[in-house]
């Protein structure tokens, strides 16, 4: 079992409640299958919006890409970005 660093930007550390935490995760798993984990220890629902986005060591991640705990430094979640 390995620790994964999950880390939450903009309005997503205020619903969150928090800014990043370790996460004990056994084997590999997908973007979604832990947007579900977290939602459902967080009691967060809204991560498992779509327009949640996902990066893996600050590269853009879709919901069926995978997070090999041992080799993965980071996950990050944060809402969808605005521009103009």
């Amino acid at each position: 079992m390995a620790n994964l660093k999950v880390v939450f930007f903009a309005s997503l550390r205020e619903t969150m409640k928090c800014d990043e935490l370790e996460l004990p995760v056994e084997g590999t798993l997908t973007v979604r299958q832990l947007k579900e984990k977290l939602a459902e220890q967080l009691q967060q629902p809204l991560l498992l919006e779509e327009k949640v986005k996902a990066a893996i060591d600050f590269d853009f991640a879709r919901d069926e890409d995978l997070i090999e705990p041992d080799k993965v430094r980071e996950v990050a979640f944060f809402p969808p970005v605005t521009g103009g």
